[in-house]
């Protein structure tokens, strides 16, 4: 019969052979019939179009085989006979293993989502001392010299503090702060980071800025991340080549009613059966050692939260070309940071405060913000130091940090508020983490006030005023 192929000899079948033809050809599912070593002695046409040319198969109880172009297929097999035969059938298993990859991504990406908050926790305290210290030292009257250098301190230590909120942000899935701002600029930023490197790399970096270019609209510090890792991937590609003088060419333009950037070198190039991937996460080209497989899958994703589009071209062995575009919004208010008011810098005058954090430098710098301010301060390194504070004195406002070892924030503010439950409204938490469930539930649930670490002394500043706003009557 038509579709089915048959061997007869010495297999017993012959009597039967077309009864079992017919009904071979009436199943809709791949099915064969093997001998016990594997030689394929009938099948259905549904069979040897999924595999085609096959004439042995391993007998195994449960064998996944992956079929490019047709998908994940499950081949089951059940003894026929007391002759050693076999029935092997296939069942299509696509969408049930890319559920199971989802499953285990979903995972992964907890497990990365739990890590990146205890890293950024330890990240951020450090940076919140260098940029609350370089606020203070930009305070003072300073030499044009040694004002530039503060004002590098200040620019990279809130950089660093944004990549670290950008992975936070990725594990929470939350969505980028969106102001309007200059691309080109963005772009000049991050070029003047690698300028150093790309000297002695010997890679030369060219532009072709449009000078009408339409302001973005996004979160700057995240897109200054993507230009970097697709900068930054770009020597990688030259330096797989080895390529001297090596090539970077960025573009920006207006496409279509969109910011379009490119950024085209003349590295190693993706190979085309690399191409469909470059964006999943962990998957990476390069060498061990010198790539997580998380940039490129981070870039896509920080792009498609502003509504655009990230792709990729590339030749391999002649370099790469990739694409960013943004959607043009007509509208866009330039957002400003208004100074602190007058009556705002004096209101903290003789007020009240406990300062709480584990790291020394933490409590010194937010002593040395207040002091300047007129403002009585006591500062606790653990929970349990301020629990004794609290039990001796009234305070205005509770400076927190959230995670302490012993005591936590959380469970001093629980405590407290036990104790007298009109201290809950006067805490305010300074903390590196707010990404973790609980933290996020707990704050939600209090309703209380938080600074993210590392914070700008004016937001600080903000923070307390509504701290006090709620707990007493406005004076100024």
């Amino acid at each position: 019969m038509k579709g089915v192929s048959m061997t007869r000899e010495g297999t017993g079948l012959a009597a039967d052979s077309q009864l079992i033809t017919s009904l071979f050809a009436l199943i809709p599912i791949p099915v064969a019939i093997a001998e016990e070593s594997g030689r394929i002695i009938l099948s259905n046409s549904a069979f040897t179009d999924l595999f085609p040319g096959v004439q042995n198969i391993q007998l195994m109880p449960h064998h996944e085989v992956e079929i490019p172009g047709r998908g994940t297929y499950e081949l089951e097999t059940v003894p026929l006979n007391d002759q050693g035969m076999k029935i092997v059938y296939a069942t299509e298993i696509t969408n049930e293993v890319q559920l199971r990859r989802q499953v285990v991504h979903m995972e992964k990406m907890a497990s990365i989502g739990r890590l990146v908050s205890g890293v950024a926790h330890e990240l951020n305290n450090p940076l919140a001392g260098i940029l609350g210290y370089a606020q203070l030292a930009s305070r003072s009257d300073l030499d044009p010299s040694t004002a530039h250098m503060i004002a590098v301190i200040l620019a990279q230590a809130e950089r660093a503090g944004k990549i670290v909120q950008n992975f936070l942000s990725l594990a929470a899935k939350t969505e980028p702060k969106r102001v309007g701002f200059d691309l080109n600029d963005a772009i000049r930023n991050v070029m003047q980071l690698r300028e150093y490197q790309e000297n002695v790399d010997n890679v030369i970096m060219t532009t072709e800025f449009s000078d009408g270019l339409p302001l973005a609209w996004g979160d700057p510090h995240q897109l200054e991340q993507v230009f970097l890792n697709l900068i930054v991937n770009a020597e990688d590609a030259i330096d797989d080549m080895q390529r001297r003088p090596g090539s970077i060419h960025i573009k920006t333009t207006v496409e279509a009613g969109h910011i379009q950037v490119t950024v085209t070198d003349n590295g190693s190039g993706i190979h085309a059966r690399d191409m469909a991937r470059i964006f999943d996460p962990f998957f990476t080209t390069k060498e061990k050692h010198r790539g997580t497989g998380l940039g490129l899958s981070i870039c896509a994703e920080i792009v498609k939260d502003h509504g655009g589009e990230l792709y990729a071209w590339s030749t391999y062995g002649s370099g790469s070309t990739f694409t960013l575009e943004l959607p043009i919004r007509n509208e866009i208010e330039i957002e400003e940071i208004q100074p602190i008011r007058a009556s705002q810098a004096h209101s903290l005058r003789g007020k009240q405060f406990l300062v709480i954090d584990d790291e020394i430098h933490i409590t010194e710098l937010i002593f040395d913000v207040l002091a300047r301010q007129g403002a009585r301060i006591d500062l606790a390194n653990s929970g349990v130091d301020a629990l004794e504070h609290i039990k001796k004195k009234n305070y205005d406002v509770i400076i927190c940090d959230q995670r302490m070892p012993g005591l936590s924030g959380q469970r001093l503010y629980r405590m407290v508020e036990s104790l007298n439950p009109e201290f809950q409204h006067r805490f305010l938490f300074v903390t590196g983490d707010v990404v973790n469930d609980q933290t996020k539930r707990f704050f939600l649930q209090a309703g209380v006030q938080y600074v993210r670490k590392p914070f700008r002394i004016q937001e600080l500043v903000e923070a307390i005023e509504k701290v006090l706003s709620r707990t007493q009557p406005q004076n100024f």
